[in-house]
């Protein structure tokens, strides 16, 4: 690359190296480790992979371990405004000059290698964390588990969140194949946390091939919800525990795949105080989030799949309004539309979709005539997100509110606009 001196300049090149493009494969990134002297962490790791729920898991266990003094770092992605949100050290985002260090160290040394964006943004975190010295690096698993670029670092806990249909141009479209892509990011002689209620035989599979302990929800630890509050129970021990701020049931399932996993970190069981400051302090940006706009209710969240459009439309229709639901949406065109739509219509009296300026974006006129399948109407097409959530909030009323959903490249203009009104 050519010399660059800004943060700025490092990610304008590295958005030159395709960041849409996806290239799963453990050799290019696992070379430049070793040339770099990444290879071997100097720290725990706890790599969590899964189809939805990612976010909060990674969060609630950053959350958790941090209440025992240990400093944290947390690599997740993608990222909604600044990449910093991406790399994060004991509840801070990295700095500038710490990001330019570390891709600089990349770049050198990678000489010829190629090497994606994930995987050099990868390696740039891994840098951070061992200039840091962490205790513990939690890191999100970007696309699958098997060949993503997390999994070149051997991990001391792995948790796979859920498991559903998502990626099938890589991962397969079944979710044997998944789970099995999901559950290898396990380690012989390790523990595999799952936090999928049904998951596909593959992941007991998976995870007895590799020699890993597999501790699977329902079976070995569970929760049970109770209104406000609920509780953790394993063989040894039953936590009572208030109800976690972000809403929906599955912050219930994150919150144990979190407990179950930094017990098996830790060897030892955080306390219920502990464990309840964390799940009544952590909100995850885009995530079910509920902001206002110009006195209009925002949900806002990265719902991108079948899966996670159900978990959604079921959030929404539990909590009716008196008024109308406006939907701003657009996603990728890898992405099963029809079956996020059928998921999704029934909750939604009206859409804004917007065009998304991204090589992988579907388009507009695709995706309005796939809205026009499952008879949704009106239907207006945007030329941008912006444009499309301000005509939303435009023809709100009293009553009314305005659901972002449909992928980081849509929730993330709305919470910039949101953030330059101060609203965040």
């Amino acid at each position: 690359m050519a010399q660059t001196t800004s943060l700025d300049d490092w990610l304008r090149q590295l958005e030159q190296m395709q960041p849409d493009r996806i290239e799963l494969g453990l050799s290019r990134i696992s070379q430049v480790a070793v040339l770099a002297g990444l290879d071997e962490a100097d720290c725990r790791i706890v790599t969590v992979a899964g189809t939805n729920g990612k976010g909060s898991t990674v969060a609630y266990i950053a959350g958790l371990l941090a209440t025992q003094n240990l400093s944290v770092g947390v690599y997740t992605s993608p990222h909604f405004i600044d990449f910093n949100e991406r790399i994060v050290v004991d509840g801070q985002r990295v700095t500038a000059n710490e990001l330019c260090e570390a891709f600089a160290l990349v770049d050198r040394v990678r000489a010829d290698i190629s090497l994606t964006y994930f995987e050099f943004t990868t390696l740039a975190a891994m840098y951070c964390f061992k200039q840091r010295k962490v205790d513990v690096a939690v890191m999100e698993v970007g696309l699958g588990g098997r060949l993503d670029a997390v999994n070149a670092w051997d991990s001391d806990v792995a948790c796979v969140t859920s498991v559903g249909i998502d990626h099938v141009d890589w991962l397969g479209d079944d979710r044997e194949q998944i789970g099995f892509e999901k559950a290898s990011i396990a380690r012989a002689g390790c523990t595999l946390v799952c936090g999928d209620s049904a998951p596909p035989d593959s992941v007991a599979s998976t995870a007895l091939e590799i020699g890993a302990t597999l501790l699977q929800i329902g079976e070995d630890f569970e929760y049970r919800q109770q209104e406000d509050r609920w509780t953790y129970q394993d063989a040894e021990v039953s936590l009572s525990l208030p109800a976690p701020v972000i809403p929906g049931a599955w912050a219930f399932s994150n919150a144990s795949v979190a407990v179950c996993a930094t017990r098996q970190l830790l060897g030892y069981y955080l306390t219920e105080k502990d464990i309840a400051s964390v799940v009544q302090s952590i909100s995850i940006a885009g995530r079910m989030q509920v902001a206002e706009y110009q006195s209009v209710p925002v949900l806002l969240d990265v719902a991108h799949n079948a899966d996670a459009a159900d978990l959604l439309s079921a959030y929404l229709t539990a909590r009716p309004v008196q008024g109308k639901t406006i939907a701003v949406f657009s996603c990728m065109q890898d992405k099963d539309i029809d079956a996020i739509l059928q998921k999704m219509h029934s909750s939604i009296d009206g859409w804004c979709i917007a065009e998304l300026d991204l090589p992988r974006a579907v388009d507009s006129t695709l995706l309005a005539s796939a809205l026009a399948s499952v008879g949704a109407d009106p239907v207006d097409v945007f030329a941008t997100v912006t444009t499309a959530f301000e005509q939303a909030v435009a023809q709100s009323s009293t009553g009314d509110r305005v659901v972002v959903f449909g992928s980081f490249h849509v929730v993330g203009p709305v919470l910039a606009r949101l953030a330059d009104n101060r609203l965040l």
